[in-house]
């Protein structure tokens, strides 16, 4: 999870400069411009659902998604104040947020955006087998990204990092990531993905691109370089693919962790130290 976090903090402000770079020591990490964005803002409240919600009397997997909607519309309206972060949600999410927040209606509205991807982290950080990881991964996208390749890409970069997190090759994450989701575009390679790709914010191109930047890392830090080397959607493909490092490396070098953390407010500091205390017990 706070691999994700460090990625879309360090990747956002590179986010649309639309720049291509094929030396990666040109890309320097932890500007004075960067912070975090609602990718981590929603990854919060997906966190917070996990939790404090799914082992509450819910039925259901409506219930679920009904308090996951609730906990987006939290993180996204009524936590963070004015200055901090750039919250910079999509229309379409902010026309769904408006709603759920005027009316309460928590409607999905069939997007395939990486908003998906850039959220799910937490999912697989948090429970112990690949079906449960997979379930909740797809019910945390179906609250708004329902569309199937939306749910793809939350399961592809959930499955990822349930199998960092366990200790499996990188060529097994490829070979699963290829049969079970038929992603053609990680049989790319980095400079293959930088020399075709435009600017996207489409799971169909981006989770495949912060895979490949994960799958062609030495550690953390270049796994964050080679996404935001593309020039695309930098702190999404960042995040996903800083989420999937942090699994496999398990570890984040220590200046980059002290500057992420000083960014995120005091609460959601917090909020990530009882996460990470919930799954070292669940690891016990």
């Amino acid at each position: 999870m706070l691999g994700a976090i460090c990625g879309d903090i360090l990747g956002s402000t590179y986010e649309f400069e639309e720049k291509k770079y094929y030396d990666l020591d040109a890309i320097n990490l932890c500007l004075e411009s960067d912070d975090f964005t609602d990718d981590s803002a929603l990854t919060f409240a997906v966190a917070d659902w996990l939790l404090n919600d799914i082992n509450k009397n819910y039925h259901n997997d409506e219930e679920l998604k009904l308090a996951l909607g609730k906990q987006f519309l939290k993180y996204s309206k009524h936590t963070f104040k004015e200055n901090e972060g750039k919250l910079g949600f999509g229309r379409s999410y902010f026309q769904w947020c408006a709603k759920a927040d005027l009316i309460q209606e928590f409607k999905p509205y069939n997007s395939y955006g990486n908003g998906s991807g850039m959220r799910v982290s937490p999912v697989g950080w948090f429970f112990d087998t690949m079906e449960e990881t997979l379930r909740f991964a797809k019910l945390s996208a179906d609250v708004t990204h329902n569309h199937p390749e939306g749910q793809k890409g939350a399961m592809c970069i959930a499955a990822a990092i349930f199998l960092a997190r366990k200790g499996k090759t990188k060529n097994e994450i490829k070979e699963y990531l290829l049969k079970t989701f038929e992603y053609d575009l990680l049989n790319k390679s980095v400079s293959e993905h930088r020399d075709i790709c435009s600017w996207s914010e489409i799971c169909q191109d981006t989770v495949p691109m912060a895979v490949v930047a994960f799958l062609e890392s030495e550690n953390y830090e270049t796994a964050i370089k080679n996404a935001i080397s593309y020039g695309s959607d930098s702190d999404t493909i960042a995040d996903m693919a800083g989420a999937i490092a942090e699994a496999y490396y398990k570890e984040i070098p220590g200046y980059i962790y002290n500057f992420c953390i000083s960014r995120i407010p005091s609460n959601q500091q917090k909020l990530i130290k009882e996460f990470y205390t919930n799954i070292t017990k669940k690891d016990v």
